[in-house]
């Protein structure tokens, strides 16, 4: 079995510690996006580059970087910056391990290949808006569309060889092995779907505000509550919540790599790295970041991290 910690990022998150929005008697409906990060109190880590606009997911394969925004897909590199215009917002993207990065844009899922022309290669057309999508090792991909209360399984080649009716609103999606993690930010909850059948396996209650989820190299679901500000690690077969670890600051979007979580912080401005290697997570390192870092992705060769600030429309870079 393979495994894989690929991730997906989803557009649900906290707001500076509020819950602006969430109905009074059913505080699980609405989880706020952050909108307000302070002055950052200390230059970030890495190189800094501008992204061209206010980005909402980020992704990084060697010397690119991919910027979801709201005009396109940017691709960063020492040569500069090349915009691939798309017709919606950019809402996830991920990178591929052919050097390439796939993105979701609406009804779009459009494949940059590895080289350094930068150009789209393949669009795929879905059934509706998708928000968060997963690259499986094999090639076939997962992407959310909560308007239809769907998860959409694509081919290598982007056919639609299976679709998972969830009966919510599914705005995240992670895969490891033969299973894929569904999480419905509404219900905060997260479920776990065979990836051949489609079969429902097991669900439970993520926290209070279910955010952002990926997978470690265990095989493990890692989930941020972001109103409650912790960090929960469910294991497969059968699911079952393990840790529940607290990470203050406004926690908001994760990626993993070499057995560290790295988790954003926007209340802080701070980039936070735990070694999950143990049986509780381990603070390893901090880093200052961009103000108000919404998206952070790893590149599992280099080490190398990427995290998108959306208050100022920058990216940086921080080598390992």
């Amino acid at each position: 079995m393979i495994r894989s910690a690929l991730t997906s990022l989803v557009l649900v998150a906290l707001l500076a510690g509020c819950d602006a929005g969430a109905p009074v008697g059913h505080p699980d409906a609405t989880v706020p996006t952050p909108t307000w990060a302070p002055a950052p109190s200390a230059s970030p880590a890495g190189v800094v580059s501008p992204a061209g606009g206010s980005p909402s997911a980020v992704a990084v394969s060697g010397p690119r970087t991919a910027v979801g925004l709201p005009s396109g897909l940017a691709v960063l590199d020492a040569s500069g910056n090349a915009l691939l215009p798309t017709p919606a917002p950019v809402r996830a993207v991920v990178a591929l391990p052919s050097g390439g990065f796939r993105a979701v844009a609406g009804s779009t899922v459009l494949t940059v290949d590895g080289g350094g022309g930068g150009g789209p290669t393949v669009r795929w057309e879905l059934p509706g808006p998708g928000t968060a999508l997963a690259v499986h090792p094999s090639g076939w991909t997962a992407v959310a569309v909560p308007t239809l209360g769907d998860v959409i399984i694509l081919s290598p080649t982007g056919a639609v060889t299976r679709t998972i009716h969830t009966g919510g609103n599914p705005g995240g999606v992670a895969v490891t092995g033969d299973l894929i993690g569904v999480l419905d930010p509404a219900e905060t909850s997260l479920t776990v779907y065979d990836a051949t059948s489609g079969a429902r396996r097991e669900g439970l209650r993520a926290g209070d505000g279910a955010a952002t989820v990926t997978t470690d190299d265990k095989g493990r679901f890692l989930v941020l509550d972001a109103r409650d500000g912790e960090l929960l690690v469910f294991e497969t077969g059968p699911l079952l919540l393990r840790q529940r670890y607290p990470v203050p600051g406004g926690p908001y979007a994760l990626t993993f790599t070499r057995s560290v979580l790295w988790v954003t912080v926007t209340q802080r401005n701070e980039l936070v790295g735990y070694d999950l290697s143990g049986g509780t997570p381990r603070e390893v390192a901090r880093h200052p970041t961009v103000r108000l870092p919404i998206a952070v992705a790893a590149d599992p060769t280099t080490g190398t991290l990427a995290v998108a600030g959306s208050a100022e429309g920058l990216v940086q870079r921080i080598s390992p």
